[in-house]
């Protein structure tokens, strides 16, 4: 039997884009968002989040030089909240022309690892107390195709760890993959997941590899076709998915899964949530449950 992920009631608004109550004491107007993120649980089983944070920029311009400068940071006792807000895990001065991008936390010996990037490759921040994050400017820069961004990362059994990254691979959109046994020295694989989509710079996003029992589940984001897509793939080998064989399609862009007290959740953020304004929605961060229905395989 494969079990299928469903989406259970509605989602909740749980959190708003850390940093905007602070820039609002200067321009009361300015609406932030928050995009691709990551959740890690730590010893005290404390959930912490890291992503995505960043206000409108003026000009439009969505995506341009400048505009991803923040990696927010933000705590709490259950997925539901109430989540609190911390200083950046990492940002750029106001005036920037950098981008840092989507982020993803492990555990690395007696600390911690952030992995993260915005289409020129993944970056590596280290950190002893999940708060201080500092660049690790030894470890090289892993290119793994044109617009290389948003890494998830799995622990297999064995100790190896597998990196999953949105990207372009032979002129199509891919989840690319890169392995390695110490966090440091990546070696580059065949991608997870091949599309058909002509797309140099890879337009599937957000990539997110769930383990159950001896299952694997892959959840990208095909938001160049519809921004709230996201496909779900099965596999018994997370180092390959088909993509011609998607198990089913669930509403959420930047899809994160997490495990809490035997519960599934999945959560739902982006930029482009702008389109919701009329709705008087609130920006930032959502969540709803997840189950799984069984069905054969």
């Amino acid at each position: 039997m494969v079990a299928v992920p469903c989406i259970t009631g509605s989602f909740r608004h749980i959190l708003s884009p850390p940093g905007m109550a602070a820039a609002r004491q200067h321009r009361p107007d300015e609406q932030w968002y928050i995009n691709d993120h990551c959740f890690f649980l730590d010893e005290q089983h404390t959930l912490h989040w890291f992503g995505i944070t960043n206000p409108y920029p003026d000009d439009g311009n969505l995506y341009g030089p400048g505009t991803h400068r923040h990696i927010g940071h933000a705590t709490a006792t259950h997925p539901f909240g109430p989540w609190e807000e911390h200083p950046h895990a990492m940002a750029l001065p106001l005036g920037s022309s950098g981008n840092i991008g989507a982020c993803f936390v492990i555990r690395s010996g007696g600390g911690y690892l952030m992995i993260y990037g915005y289409n020129t490759g993944f970056y590596c921040a280290g950190s002893r107390n999940l708060v201080e994050w500092t660049p690790l400017d030894d470890m090289a820069v892993l290119d793994l195709g044109p617009g290389t961004r948003d890494p998830c990362v799995l622990t297999l059994d064995d100790g190896t760890y597998l990196l999953y990254g949105a990207a372009g691979h032979q002129g199509a959109s891919a989840v690319v993959l890169a392995q390695s046994d110490d966090l440091r020295h990546w070696t580059p694989c065949e991608p997870a997941l091949m599309s058909d989509i002509h797309a140099a710079w890879g337009a599937l996003e957000s990539p997110f590899v769930h383990r159950r029992a001896d299952d694997y589940y892959l959840f990208v984001n095909h938001s160049h076709r519809q921004y709230e897509e996201t496909l779900v793939f099965h596999s018994r080998d997370p180092r390959h998915f088909d993509w011609q064989a998607p198990i089913c399609t669930l509403f959420a862009h930047a899809a994160e899964i997490v495990e809490w007290q035997g519960q599934t959740y999945i959560s739902h953020c982006g930029i482009e949530d702008r389109h919701w304004s009329d709705t008087g929605a609130p920006y930032g961060l959502w969540l709803a449950q997840l189950d799984w229905l069984s069905q054969p395989a």
